[in-house]
């Protein structure tokens, strides 16, 4: 009898041990179907530091946060602020969310968020101009800033990636991932190759619908074009206009596009010999053919640039220049003549002019081309050169014209690009150009709050930068995106950084 007893609960033990891993495993499949997606992004950030050079980067992957928000219409609109106000001319307050976590589980509150900003400003230079912060009060919830100057843009300016909100604790630190407030937390990364991310669960808005995110990072077009076509990857981003029609013929992806504020450009050294004078400057600029660049190089997915801001924007719906006069006429009443291999020279020396390019976006190389050939056909040798660096070439190496890419309104305002490259002051201003009006305008612009008189004034300041010519624009290309069949949520967007996030799923899951 007793030998039977213990054969039954030895039984019982046996099938509640089979039950039990018949419930594990079960919790494993369901746990296994959780929607997953992979993405191929062109850019590699070198860390995860947010408050650096990369910053773009960590708030395209879901993870980063800021205090303010671009909506589709490019307004700044609450986040991680829920509102605030002006107080005066240099005084603003701040009321943040309640109840948001950093992924380290630490909640984030007034202290944590000055910390934040405070570093962001200590590591790069754009947020501390974009800020212009003389100090922060912190008291509960609530953010008092004062800044050195009338700052009229702060609100929109907080929405720039460099002053990304993170415990700073967690920032910058080897084995340590950072710990910042978005709807997917850090957990793999491999520098050029990949970043895993999973959902946080205590995310304090709309929780994620995807349980983890992986972003792959392949910098060449062809290559992300294989990836997509091959199932290796759901999505990517910044799709070169020539894999558009291969991605066309099949029923598989989705192109997207979307308007971007990015300005492609050529710049001018004002400080070189041949482009110190505006004159100069101009009859170069009715040379670049706009409207063959939108169609050869860009396959209609571009407008052709009349200043540095698209016109999608309030203040980017500037009038075409329309320049009258041949360039021949121009080069001879200056004094140039053509000599016998039909090259413009004056006092034995040519018309020669020596042009940067550089292969980050290969577009640009195609458009420096086209103005070569351009220029050639109407008597001006162009040396063209290309450089690894832009940056660094444009600060220490001599050139006379530059191909160059920027948005140039990634907060939806004016003001910083404006202070960036035309302030005589700026230490961004690459085409050394300066005008006394523009920086009265500029300070002007950086006292005033109304939208419209902003608006107004950077249309004002654009004809200023139009009649003098320190730029020729070039276009204003859209953003390209190839989507899976199934994958809802991932769309281009102009503002270029709210790539990834919560509400992103797949169809079926």
């Amino acid at each position: 009898m007793r030998t039977q007893t213990f054969t039954f609960l030895l039984w019982i033990a046996v099938a509640g041990l089979f039950l039990l891993s018949g419930c594990g495993s079960e919790k494993g499949a369901d746990a296994s179907k959780e929607p997953s997606a992979t993405f191929a992004f062109p850019w590699s950030p070198s860390s995860l530091d947010p408050h650096g050079s990369d910053s773009w980067e960590i708030m395209r992957s879901g993870a980063g946060e800021t205090l303010v928000k671009l909506n589709k219409e490019l307004e700044p609109v609450p986040w991680l602020a829920k509102e605030w106000k002006q107080e005066t001319p240099t005084t603003w307050t701040f009321q943040l969310q309640e109840n948001v976590t950093f992924h380290n589980g630490k909640p984030m509150d007034a202290a944590s968020v000055k910390a934040s900003l405070q570093r962001s400003i200590e590591k790069e230079a754009k947020a501390k101009d974009l800020l212009k912060i003389k100090a922060i009060e912190a008291a509960s919830n609530q953010l008092k800033i004062e800044t050195t100057e009338p700052n009229a843009a702060l609100p929109a300016h907080l929405a720039d990636p460099s002053v990304m909100i993170g415990d700073v604790g967690t920032l910058g630190k080897r084995g340590t991932y950072p710990a910042l407030t978005g709807p997917f937390q850090m957990e793999e990364f491999h520098k050029d190759e990949s970043l895993v991310l999973k959902r946080y669960e205590q995310y304090w808005g709309e929780n994620a619908l995807l349980s983890r995110v992986t972003i792959r990072f392949i910098s060449e077009g062809n290559t992300r074009l294989m990836a997509l076509q091959s199932g290796d990857v759901d999505a990517a981003v910044d799709i070169p206009v020539d894999n558009i029609d291969v991605l066309q013929k099949s029923n598989q992806f989705e192109i997207l596009t979307a308007p971007s504020l990015r300005t492609h450009m050529m710049l001018f050294n004002v400080q070189s010999s041949l482009f110190k004078d505006a004159a100069f400057r101009k009859a170069v600029d009715v040379l670049v053919p706009k409207e063959e660049i939108v169609r050869s190089v860009m396959k209609g997915k571009a407008s052709a640039a009349n200043g540095p801001f698209p016109n999608l924007l309030p203040f980017g719906q500037v009038e075409e220049k329309k320049e009258t006069g041949s360039f021949a006429a121009f080069m001879e009443k200056e004094g140039w003549q053509k000599n016998e291999e039909a090259r413009w020279e004056k006092n034995g020396k040519l018309f020669e002019i020596n042009m940067l390019t550089f292969p980050q976006r290969p577009e640009l190389t195609v458009m420096a081309e086209i103005i070569q050939s351009e220029l050639l056909a109407n008597g001006v040798q162009v040396n063209l050169r290309q450089v690894e660096n832009i940056d660094e070439a444009l600060a220490k190496e001599k050139w006379d014209v530059a191909m160059y890419s920027m948005l140039t309104a990634h907060t939806g305002d004016p003001e910083y690009f404006l202070n960036l490259f035309y302030r005589s002051d700026s230490s961004s201003n690459v085409s050394h150009y300066a005008s006394p009006v523009l920086d009265r305008l500029i300070a002007q612009l950086n006292e005033t709050a109304d939208r419209e008189q902003r608006n107004e004034l950077a249309l004002n300041m654009q004809k200023v930068i139009n009649s003098d010519v320190p730029q020729s624009f070039l276009v204003h290309p859209e953003t390209i995106f190839a989507v899976r069949k199934g994958l809802t949520g991932f769309e281009p967007q102009a503002s270029e950084f709210y790539y990834i996030h919560s509400q992103i799923n797949v169809a079926g899951e």
